[in-house]
């Protein structure tokens, strides 16, 4: 046998990323994407120790194990392609395909099926020659330029499911192609290796056996490994931010009147939603619960420009109407030059369905972002020439409400930032539009998530001991509407705001009244302490909760003592 250290370095590698990849299969990862990614390594690593035997010369030795033999090398790229359909969810294409794919598997096994009963035969109808000829020669050759073709194959996958969400940024929609990519390109690389080894052994009459192939099995074996290694911990960490992401999803789901947002955006806007930054959770959360009171077209629409404005910081922003008789746009709401008084606008305009850049989205029902209006025939000007565009549509269920629109002076001023939350929004608008047209409403509940930060941070943190305490502040502090928060504070609590906050004020002036650690201290002190900012509002509350003021309820306590 010719044992050396490389086949036998590289015949251990592989026995343990495959033993590796069995226990997580049998143990811990079981599901679809996860079993393609570690068949993918098992069968990838087994051919490897095939040919590994025929090195050594064990198969030589015992001739039985070539029975054993399989052409795995065309079965592992398709699993491979199978993970990464299943990562992009597109199984129905691969599913479509996968018969087509399993069709070099099945001849290369039909063949090997033919070469193990004519050696067993001792050479009936080949010579052992022929069948070590086209061994080397069909199956190695084949196989690479398989796995090259399956390779750009799944590059072109890769491309079309980005292409996939034009109506998302570019940079969310690769967060979760990025990595991909990476494996892909890795593989890709390793295969030219491979015809590189091929080629070079080729031309050089010096180089013969399995040697010149050491160094790219080693190659391999650290991809397969590093694969498997990253690709589940990848997994694993996209599973946990999923989790994470849906308990902040779910929050701001439940304060919506719509009983979820799983049912206003499609699985893929939610996923862009979970891999954004928090800020966007936070924006989308101010604006829907900003609309939770809403109960008109009319004070969504206005209240909506107004936001943007606000927590965007633009300069301009309108809002266009689908007129169904006229098949036009008509502006409806608009904050910046057009709104010069509250909620009236100045000279509104009328743009027929396909004429200019807002009447183009309506038509096609798609985005668009003009960095520059000067090289755009189609911009119209309203009340002043502006130099960037964004504009989106407000679609709900396929049905068009109108447009989303915002012009600004400076090029090249609206990003993929604004376009992602404008696409939020404008779902947001038109589901509220939708809600409101059907009258459906639902109410607020006792688990309300907000309610639950809410007495969390007074109960916790004692935000209430700020008698600069208000409720735009603590509505800030949860990234909520101060209208909203007020309806929650009202309806849970049976008393406003201002009441409320002065209970747990109250509460507390009661427990340090009654400790002999405050004994030293005035009465105006102790309501001090608790957040009060005038001897006047302290008694006045205290009473109002108690019954009795501050001193009473202080004499009254030592006396029963």
């Amino acid at each position: 046998m010719n044992w050396n250290f490389f086949n036998s370095t590289i015949l251990a590698a592989a026995i343990l990323i495959i033993v590796v990849s069995v226990i997580k299969l049998l143990f811990y990862e079981r599901n679809q994407m996860t079993n393609y990614l570690h068949w993918f390594t098992i069968l990838a690593n087994i051919v490897i120790i095939q040919i590994i035997l025929i090195d050594i010369g064990l198969a030589s030795m015992y001739p039985v194990l070539v029975l054993l033999y399989f052409p795995f090398q065309f079965l592992s790229p398709v699993l491979f392609t199978a993970f990464t359909f299943s990562y992009l969810n597109r199984m129905d294409v691969f599913k479509k395909w996968r018969f087509v794919l399993l069709v070099p598997f099945t001849a290369f096994f039909l063949l090997y099926t033919f070469f193990k009963i004519n050696i067993l035969a001792d050479y009936p109808f080949l010579s052992k020659q022929s069948i070590a000829q086209i061994g080397y020669e069909w199956d190695e050759n084949l196989s690479v330029a398989f796995s090259l073709l399956l390779g750009i194959w799944n590059y072109r996958v890769i491309k079309n499911y980005e292409n996939s969400f034009s109506n998302l940024p570019y940079h969310i929609v690769t967060k979760k192609t990025k990595w991909l990519k990476k494996i892909y390109a890795a593989l890709v690389i390793l295969c030219l290796l491979w015809v590189c080894t091929i080629l070079y052994i080729k031309i050089d009459d010096d180089a013969y056996g399995n040697a010149p192939y050491y160094p790219l099995w080693i190659l391999f074996l650290l991809f397969y490994y590093c694969y498997c290694l990253l690709a589940s911990k990848h997994l694993k960490g996209e599973e946990r931010k999923k989790e994470m992401e849906k308990t902040t999803l779910k929050e701001v789901a439940h304060s919506f009147q719509i009983s979820g947002l799983n049912k206003v955006f499609t699985s893929s806007e939610l996923e862009a939603v979970q891999g954004s930054q928090y800020e966007t959770t936070d924006i989308l959360s101010y604006f829907a619960t900003s609309l939770f009171d809403k109960n008109k077209a009319e004070d969504v629409l206005w209240n909506i420009v107004e936001n943007c404005i606000s927590k965007l910081n633009l300069e301009d922003c309108v809002i266009y109407l689908k007129n169904e008789e006229k098949n036009a746009l008509v502006q409806k709401a608009a904050y910046g030059n057009k709104e010069k008084s509250k909620r009236k606008i100045l000279s509104p305009i009328e743009i027929p369905l396909g004429k200019g850049i807002v009447g183009a989205v309506a038509k096609n029902k798609k985005w668009e972002l003009i960095k520059d209006i000067a090289e755009d025939p189609r911009y119209i000007e309203d009340d002043q020439k502006r130099l960037s565009e964004l504009a989106v549509p407000i679609l709900f269920e396929g049905r068009l409400f109108g447009v989303l629109d915002s012009e600004h002076t400076k090029k090249n001023f609206f990003c993929e930032r604004h376009l992602f939350l404008f696409q939020l929004i404008a779902k947001l608008t038109a589901a509220k539009l939708q809600q409101i047209s059907k009258k459906t409403q639902t109410g607020i509940t006792n688990d309300n998530a907000y309610y639950k930060d809410f007495c969390h941070l007074l109960e916790k943190e004692k935000m209430y001991r700020n008698p600069e305490f208000s409720l735009p502040m603590m509505a800030d502090k949860l990234s909520i509407s101060s209208t909203y928060l007020s309806q929650l504070v009202n309806t849970l609590s049976d008393n406003n705001f201002s009441d409320f906050i002065n209970l747990y004020r109250v509460r507390d002036a009661e427990h340090k009244l009654t400790n002999s650690d405050f004994s030293k201290y005035t009465i105006l002190a102790i309501g001090l302490e608790a957040g009060f900012n005038s001897k006047s509002a302290f008694y006045n509350a205290f009473k109002k909760h108690t019954g009795i003021t501050p001193s009473e309820y202080r004499e009254k306590r030592f006396v029963f003592s």
